[in-house]
């Protein structure tokens, strides 16, 4: 169902051997070719967050990530391709869907069916009540493991010629802690910009379309972009 437990159902060996083959297909040095033949500049390249720093069943199963990463982000700038470096994963899971890494809560109809999207739950920024919908405390391990990430990712491919952007959390939740993520986005723009102030800071919306919300995250823009996903296809517009 996602990485977390396809992991924990391989374990470490068999996981990692179906893993690598993955990487060494699902992207080719012909695919870069091909993308330059049609004018793309620009890719979006999502990573989970135990990429450089692996825990719980990640350990061994995603060995040769960070080697993985290596290759695209030296391909990308073989053929002048930038590359925006997108966290999709984070430890705790920001949203409780699969691509977080982590489906949080999932209910069993039968023992072929389930539920999931009424009790999703994202518990990045700590443990959370369906029943009141709030956060019963702010998880700032969590948080701070996040910003460790960043602090790697930077360390790693910071200053690497393909890197144009870096969005620290895809897709956090609509019923996320609004001041602490604006406190994570200022956090992680501040490092952006001691590293690389060229790199472009990404951030998402939360699902949350106010187009004022977002006007005190910082002082000045520049080099900053909003990020939002519109599922028309589910959403029924």
């Amino acid at each position: 169902m996602d990485q977390w437990t396809f992991c924990e159902a391989l374990g470490p060996v068999e996981g990692n051997a179906v893993l690598r083959a993955h990487w060494a297909t699902w992207y080719t040095e012909a695919d870069f070719q091909e993308m330059v033949a049609k004018d793309i500049e620009t890719v979006r390249l999502p990573i989970g967050d135990w990429t450089i720093r692996q825990y719980g069943p990640y350990v061994g199963c995603t060995d040769g990530a960070e080697e993985a990463i290596d290759w695209f982000m030296d391909m990308a700038a073989k053929y002048d391709i930038k590359v925006l470096l997108d966290v999709h994963a984070v430890k705790g899971s920001q949203n409780g869907f699969d691509n977080s890494g982590l489906s949080n809560v999932t209910t069993w109809i039968d023992e072929n069916h389930f539920e999931h999207w009424a009790t999703a739950k994202g518990e990045w920024m700590g443990p959370f009540d369906l029943e009141s919908y709030s956060y019963e405390y702010i998880n700032q391990d969590n948080i701070d493991f996040a910003l460790e990430t960043i602090d790697q990712l930077l360390a790693k491919w910071g200053n690497h010629p393909a890197l144009y952007a870096l969005e620290p959390v895809n897709e956090p939740w609509w019923a996320s802690d609004i001041d602490v993520l604006k406190q994570f986005y200022r956090d992680v723009r501040a490092k952006i910009q001691a590293v690389n102030n060229d790199v472009i800071f990404v951030f998402h919306d939360s699902f949350i379309f106010d187009h004022g919300l977002w006007n005190d995250l910082f002082t000045d823009y520049t080099n900053v972009v909003l990020d939002t996903h519109q599922y028309l296809a589910w959403w029924g517009w």
